[in-house]
C-alpha cells in the first residue's frame, strides 16, 4: 500500500509539473500574440498618420502654388515680396494644424528663389541632391515624399504655372513632431533613423545621436538604450523586434531612386520581456495617378 500511495503522488506532482508548463506555455503564447497585434496595430497607426501628413503637406503646397499673391510676386521675381507673403500664410495655415511648417520656392532653373525660414540665402543649386525637385520641373506634376536634403522631413512640391508654362515651383516641408506627437498621446515613441552614409547631404545632422550606422534624425533626448542593442542594418522593409522591456515595430523609407534612406521605429512597452524578431521584405510601388506617393 505504501508504494502504491508512493507512486500516486509521484504521478500527481508530475502531472501538477505537466500542467504548470502547460499553463505557462499557454499563458506565454498569449502574451506573445497579445504583443504581436499591439505591435502590428503600432505599424498600421504610424504608416496611416504619416501617410495622411504627407497627404496634408501636398494639399497645401498644391493651394500656395496656385495662390495668386504669391504668383503674381514670382513673376515681378520680387524676393522680399514673396518672402513676406509666404510667411503670413504660413502664419494662417498653422491656425489648421499645429506643426512646423517651411515653404521654399525654386526657380526654372533648379536654384532656390526664396525660404520661408532665411531671407539672405538664394540661387542654391539644387538639381544635384534634390531629385524630387528634377522630378517635378520633368514631369510638371505634384509630388510628396520624405524625402532626404539638408534635412529629413516631408516634402510636398507643385508647379507654379503661368499661362500655361511651368515657371518655377514650390515646395512645403513639415517636420516629424506634430506626428511625434499623435504617436506620444498614444503610447508610442518614434525614433527616426537616417543611414549615416547620407550625412553628407543632411549635414545638418551630423552632430546628432549616432545608432550603430544611423543617425538619429528627431528628439535627442530620447531613451536608446534597449534599441542601441539592436543591429538596425540587419532589419528589412518592415517587421518587429524586441530589446528588454521595449517592443518595437518599424518600417522603412525610400527614396524617388529606391535607395534606402531611413527606418521609422515606434516602440512600446514589452513588460514581459517576450521576445519577437520578425522582419519582412516588401514589393515597393509607385501609384501614379498624377501624384507621386513614396
Amino acid at each position: 500500500m505504501k508504494i502504491i500511495n508512493r507512486w500516486i503522488f509521484i504521478i500527481l506532482i508530475f502531472t501538477a509539473l505537466l500542467l504548470s508548463f502547460i499553463f505557462y506555455q499557454l499563458t506565454l503564447v498569449n502574451k506573445t500574440h497579445n504583443l504581436i497585434n499591439r505591435l502590428e496595430n503600432s505599424l498600421t497607426t504610424t504608416r496611416y498618420l504619416f501617410e495622411e501628413q504627407k497627404r496634408y503637406a501636398l494639399s497645401l503646397s498644391i493651394l500656395l502654388s496656385e495662390d495668386k499673391e504669391i504668383l503674381d510676386s514670382f513673376v515681378k521675381h520680387n524676393r522680399a515680396e514673396s518672402f513676406d507673403i509666404v510667411n503670413r500664410k504660413i502664419v494662417l495655415l498653422k491656425k489648421l494644424q499645429n506643426s512646423q511648417i517651411d515653404v521654399q520656392m525654386h526657380n526654372s532653373d533648379l536654384t532656390t528663389y526664396i525660404r520661408s525660414w532665411n531671407f539672405s540665402i538664394k540661387d542654391v543649386p539644387l538639381e544635384s541632391f534634390r531629385y524630387g525637385i528634377v522630378k517635378v520641373h520633368k514631369d510638371k506634376k505634384p509630388s510628396v515624399s520624405i524625402e532626404l536634403g539638408k534635412r529629413l522631413n516631408i516634402k510636398a512640391i507643385s508647379a507654379l504655372i503661368k499661362d500655361d508654362k511651368m515657371i518655377g515651383s514650390l515646395e512645403v516641408i513639415i517636420g516629424f513632431d506634430y506626428l511625434e506627437n499623435e504617436l506620444k498621446q498614444r503610447g508610442l515613441d518614434t525614433f527616426i533613423l537616417l543611414q549615416n552614409s547620407y550625412l553628407d547631404i543632411a549635414d545638418t545632422l551630423k552632430n546628432n545621436i549616432k545608432i550603430g550606422n544611423f543617425t538619429l534624425v528627431n528628439d535627442k533626448n530620447k531613451e536608446i538604450a534597449a534599441l542601441s542593442k539592436v543591429d538596425i542594418s540587419k532589419l528589412k522593409d518592415y517587421g518587429y523586434f524586441t530589446s528588454d522591456d521595449k517592443a518595437f515595430s518599424y518600417f522603412s523609407i525610400y527614396s524617388f531612386k529606391r535607395e534606402k534612406l531611413a527606418y521609422i521605429i515606434v516602440s512600446l512597452s514589452n513588460k514581459d520581456n517576450i521576445s519577437i524578431y520578425n522582419s519582412y521584405e516588401k514589393d515597393r510601388t509607385i501609384r501614379d495617378k498624377g501624384v507621386i506617393i513614396e
